[in-house]
């Protein structure tokens, strides 16, 4: 029987038969299959239009796989985590958890802060934590911290590494093993396609696909507004005194008006690429009219936001959060997606 070979970069089976489909290379012999030969050498992200990798049928394979959880969770995105997902699927699993992107916060933020913010978070979920760490400039910041942890580990068991897609599963493995081009990395998500063993150390990892958000923001945003959306360098807070009503649209997303009740203050955390518009709040239809910011105004809902503390965060997922100080009389929140919009004490 021959045996599969599997495209180092990305994981899938490689084949020589269809140009058009996952996996094709002109000659087994090749490590790299067609697709990431594209994205490594000439930066070629066209494959990531159409067609994604199937969540159930990970999760559903990792069923098979005995061994201990390595979650990976992006730093400005810590509430969705998967936490709920992987214990669903994964049951009586130990974990260790991976904070990647450490470097997108300043530096103010201590890194005992960001652990506190997790720890609120696991106290939702029965989960079985082995250790945490953090991790930053492409996963070589902390890499040796997550080494000694799974260095603990029984050799004989397996470590499977799961996350959301996009969070940095692939650059982590990479500084892990210390070879910065084994695994194929992009802007986008579901550059690994199939599950993909490595070894390490007497340790066997696996590389996963990543796990799709069900309904979530960033569904909204076109392909070519994608990497100006999420947060992939350090964010520089944008601060705006509040002495009136406002209004903050982010494109294709949403929007948040803010009603000061006395001297208050918003800080935007987002990507320094996305252009996020300030008007006065009476204004906000009548702009959303003219500049038609959404792609289906119809589907935009009004909600109203508690204020649960002087300083909170108000979290559109995966996207970025408003830092509100002071006293508001009304927060409003424009989405079609409400169960996709967080409340939590202020992160910084």
């Amino acid at each position: 029987m021959t045996d599969i070979k599997r495209c180092t970069g990305c994981g899938a089976v490689l084949q020589t038969q269809s140009p058009t489909k996952t996996g094709y290379v002109s000659d087994l012999e090749k490590p790299y299959c067609q697709r990431c030969f594209r994205i490594r050498n000439y930066g070629d992200y066209s494959s990531f239009k159409s067609g994604e990798v199937s969540s159930d049928s990970v999760l559903e394979a990792l069923q098979g796989i005995e061994g201990t959880i390595l979650l990976v969770v992006d730093i400005t995105d810590i509430e969705s985590g998967l936490f709920t997902g992987i214990q669903r699927h994964l049951r009586n699993r130990d974990f260790l958890i991976a904070i990647t992107k450490r470097d997108l916060l300043p530096m103010t933020v201590s890194d005992q802060k960001i652990l506190q913010v997790l720890s609120r978070r696991l106290k939702e979920e029965p989960i079985t934590l082995l250790g945490a760490c953090l991790l930053g400039d492409q996963s070589k910041f902390g890499i040796d911290t997550l080494r000694t942890m799974i260095r603990k580990l029984p050799k004989q068991r397996a470590l499977i590494t799961v996350g959301y897609a996009n969070v940095g599963k692939s650059t982590l493995l990479n500084a892990l093993i210390s070879n910065p081009q084994a695994l194929t990395i992009a802007p986008y998500p579901h550059t690994t396609l199939e599950i993909h063993q490595l070894e390490w150390e007497g340790h066997t990892i696996f590389d996963t696909p990543g796990i799709r958000i069900e309904k979530s923001l960033l569904d909204l945003v076109p392909f070519e507004a994608f990497t100006d959306t999420v947060i992939s360098k350090p964010i520089r807070p944008v601060t705006f005194q509040l002495d009136s009503p406002q209004c903050f649209v982010i494109p294709n997303v949403g929007s948040m008006t803010l009603y000061p009740s006395d001297k208050a203050s918003v800080t935007l955390y987002f990507s320094s690429k996305l252009k996020i518009h300030r008007t006065k709040a009476e204004n906000r239809e009548t702009y959303v009219l003219k500049n038609k910011p959404y792609a289906d105004p119809t589907l935009i809902k009004m909600m109203q936001v508690a204020q649960l503390d002087p300083k909170m965060d108000v979290v559109f997922k995966q996207i970025g959060w408003f830092c509100l100080q002071g006293e508001f009389a009304k927060i409003e929140v424009h989405t079609p997606m409400k169960d996709q919009i967080h409340l939590r004490k202020a992160m910084i």
